[in-house]
């Protein structure tokens, strides 16, 4: 597994990420414990040095899984999580410092350990002050609680806004096939300014693995019926032509979908990393296939066709 450094910092990051949002046990169906504790092993004992996390997956129950997995290995693997939704008063935003020196205690208890590699904002919020925030975290910072700092789901306009107030060395906004949205301002102000991107959602939810050959039906609390547009049926055939489409390359190359899928998005300038979910040993040690492929330009370029205009 390659490892890049973040953005300009000396932190080098696995180019696959795993991500713990399907493992905490809430928000996605068919969860099972032992095989997401398998998954987190999986990735930490094959070269995935990088796990991404946050208090809202599962309620913190993905950080706690994380820190009975690396108990013994902490110096091996790189925790990014987050902060800045209340768990306790229904995932309310809140980016006040009171309460981001809090929920930061409350991660480090779960992963029963010192300090959080890359701590990120999860969300954006405007009832505070950005300065304010960012000056929390720096100060996190100073005391070794945090060693880097990072965002999510910034604008590139709220970006450049927080770049102002602190160091930031990455950005995780949703990007893939069926998400381009951050290549018109947010991925271009990345790249100007060094700020490293790892993208989530890089395989679609699973949408992007091909496993989908009929329009999907979730439950109502599965993220899957509400966080991702792309599963919604009014845009089931665009997203089926870009799916025809992966599937095609993946069979000419011999591998699957989702390694096209991931292939993709790593070939895109100013991308470090991908995180990619996986809720078992099997789903991670797939994942962690789609590292070494390489597309052709023509490649690129009929994926770039076929999911440009998806939602009209």
């Amino acid at each position: 597994m390659d490892h890049i450094n973040l953005g300009q910092s000396k932190l080098a990051v696995s180019k696959i990420i795993l991500g713990t949002w399907a493992i905490g046990g809430t928000m996605w169906s068919d969860y099972d414990e032992k095989n997401s504790i398998k998954a987190i092993e999986a990735a930490v004992d094959n070269g995935v040095n990088t796990i991404d996390t946050a208090p809202a997956y599962g309620t913190g129950h993905a950080e706690v899984l994380i820190g009975s997995v690396i108990a013994g290995k902490r110096d091996k693997v790189i925790i990014a999580s987050k902060c800045g939704l209340d768990l306790e008063n229904g995932m309310k935003k809140n980016l006040n410092p009171q309460f981001i020196k809090y929920d930061l205690e409350q991660s480090l208890k779960r992963l029963k350990t010192d300090y959080i590699d890359l701590y990120q904002i999860h969300w954006p919020d405007d009832s505070v002050n950005i300065e304010d925030t960012m000056e929390a975290l720096m100060k996190l910072k100073e005391e070794g609680k945090v060693r880097f700092l990072g965002l999510c789901n910034y604008s590139g306009t709220e970006l450049k806004e927080a770049v102002k107030y602190g160091e930031v060395i990455s950005l995780q906004p949703n990007y893939s096939l069926l998400e381009r949205g951050i290549e018109k301002e947010d991925l271009p102000f990345c790249i100007e300014k060094g700020i490293g991107v790892i993208p989530y959602g890089s395989l679609g939810a699973g949408m992007l693995t091909g496993k989908y050959k009929e329009h999907p039906e979730f439950k109502k609390n599965d993220a899957r019926s509400f966080f991702y547009r792309f599963f919604k049926k009014k845009y089931w055939p665009a997203v089926k032509a870009v799916v025809d489409t992966l599937v095609s390359i993946a069979e000419k190359r011999g591998v699957n979908p989702g390694h096209v899928a991931l292939a993709w998005n790593l070939a895109k300038p100013g991308i470090d990393a991908v995180i990619v979910g996986a809720r078992s040993a099997g789903q991670m040690m797939d994942n962690i296939g789609g590292a070494s492929l390489v597309l052709s330009s023509e490649e690129i370029s009929e994926l770039d066709a076929v999911s440009a205009n998806i939602y009209g």
